[in-house]
């Protein structure tokens, strides 16, 4: 079970480096072109264009800075025999796919693009975390094949990663709440 969390741990690593670069993408307002709404009726005004072009670019170079750790690693790596970078594009987009679902059921309850409603708050906040988490896991499970076993954990643990990430962010202001 530690060896799971280990790795799902590991394999969370270029999504954080992919949603830290794109948070700093978002407050800087880097490429305003594209921060258009993919589709504002479905989706609300916060999943863009921008997003899901940057989150994918900017996890597959997360990947590609786990370079030297994976050459330590050699055959033990969950991406030996993987190009990187399209490991690291591949988790970014399950992540803003993952997020799609959520956001149109959020927005034909009435919640607003980047609200929490106070009832069922922490339901809605595991929901934002668990999304994006699934769907990565997803996308390592097909194209890393990783193990069932291992994509429950990474999905368990994801929340946890995510929420102490966007503290962070929160903190550094990169970020406009702490969840």
């Amino acid at each position: 079970m530690f060896d799971a969390l280990l790795l799902a741990w590991y394999l969370q690593i270029p999504v954080i480096i992919g949603g830290v670069l794109h948070m700093v993408v978002v407050t800087r307002n880097l490429w305003p072109g594209l921060a258009t709404p993919v589709f504002q009726p479905w989706f609300g005004a916060n999943k863009t264009w921008r997003g899901m072009l940057a989150v994918p670019l900017l996890t597959a170079l997360g990947a590609l800075l786990l370079w030297p750790a994976d050459k330590l690693l050699g055959a033990w790596s969950p991406f030996a025999g993987y190009p990187l970078w399209l490991a690291g594009g591949v988790a970014g987009l399950g992540y803003v796919l993952a997020e799609l679902p959520n956001s149109f059921f959020k927005r034909r309850l009435g919640i607003a693009p980047g609200a929490t409603p106070e009832r069922g708050r922490y339901l809605f906040i595991l929901l934002d975390q668990l999304d994006s988490g699934i769907g990565v896991a997803l996308a390592y499970v097909v194209y890393l094949g990783i193990s069932w076993p291992v994509a429950g954990v990474f999905v368990l643990s994801f929340p946890l990663t995510a929420l102490i990430v966007k503290r962070i962010l929160y903190g550094l202001r990169l970020k406009k709440s702490a969840v």
